[in-house]
């Protein structure tokens, strides 16, 4: 969440863009300071876990809530102290394999129920489940793979060397499931403020119904689809930049096919942008 965030404020906060143009200074500048705001966000949330679940401090024993705080906060430490050490070592992006071996047990809990049942579904529905499941999982890498071509094309002069790319390939996902992970944090930061009002108070119990509805089509559910749709645009318009496109185009002495170059390029790249980000948002909130 900390990363994300840092990488969404480099458009917004002057500092960290510069720091992001730096190299390997900038780089570990821009580490250490995902660090510190990760520490900030453990806090939040390892206080928020704690004040909710009773069970962690019989008594109100402030000595517990501290020291349970402190090993929550460490824990999240030593995840991320692993996840550097395996990006480090070239098995791949730590924090990733991470978030899979995670969602596998659930994966393989999953899979234990279909088999197995729970006594109240037959052996058809757990078939359809299965079905359903892996027509997600094909659906997932289809997403994953499919591309948007803009066709380019050259000057007389350089038309003709096998080189150079013919179109310009937007990826039908292009932010992946990072509308999800900022859709989950931004919601999450509800239950994380509940804690500060008495159990009675009219933000608790709007907290608490808003949390449970996202599991049924309640108001919490339609408000997490509206926020990934609302960030997969944002998200988008974030990492592509139409400008930018444009002026790399202009330096090749490159055009789109038939649009004039400058303003009617931006435009155009724009408008399939948001055409592609359509396609995408709706597989992804499926």
């Amino acid at each position: 969440t900390s990363s994300i965030f840092v990488q969404i404020m480099q458009k917004f906060f002057l500092p960290l863009k510069e720091w992001s143009e730096q190299g390997e200074k900038g780089k570990y500048k821009m580490s250490i300071f995902t660090r510190v705001l990760t520490f900030f966000f453990a806090i939040a949330q390892s206080l928020a876990l704690i004040l909710n679940s009773k069970v962690f401090y019989p008594n109100d024993d402030l000595f517990l809530i501290i020291q349970t705080l402190f090993f929550l906060i460490v824990g999240a430490f030593i995840c991320i102290w692993l996840s550097d050490l395996i990006t480090s070592k070239g098995i791949g992006n730590g924090v990733s394999l991470l978030l899979v071996l995670s969602i596998s047990k659930e994966v393989f809990n999953l899979f234990k129920f279909l088999i197995k049942g729970d006594g109240n579904m037959g052996i058809t529905e757990r078939i359809i489940i299965l079905f359903l499941f892996f027509l997600l999982l094909i659906l997932t890498v289809i997403l994953s793979s499919s591309y948007l071509k803009i066709p380019i094309q050259y000057t007389t002069k350089v038309n003709n060397d096998s080189k150079l790319e013919r179109n310009i390939p937007i990826k039908v996902n292009v932010v992946g499931v990072l509308p999800i992970i900022l859709a989950n944090t931004l919601l999450n930061v509800i239950p994380i403020f509940s804690v500060f009002f008495s159990k009675e108070s009219s933000f608790n119990k709007f907290a608490k119904i808003f949390v449970e509805s996202r599991h049924y089509l309640g108001i919490g559910f339609f408000v997490y689809l509206l926020l990934i749709i609302l960030f997969s645009f944002f998200s988008v318009f974030m990492i592509i930049q139409p400008n930018e496109i444009s002026e790399s185009l202009s330096k090749q002495d490159a055009f789109l096919e038939s649009v004039k170059p400058g303003t009617e390029t931006v435009y155009k790249i724009t408008y399939e942008l948001f055409r592609v980000t359509i396609v995408g948002t709706i597989l992804l909130t499926y």
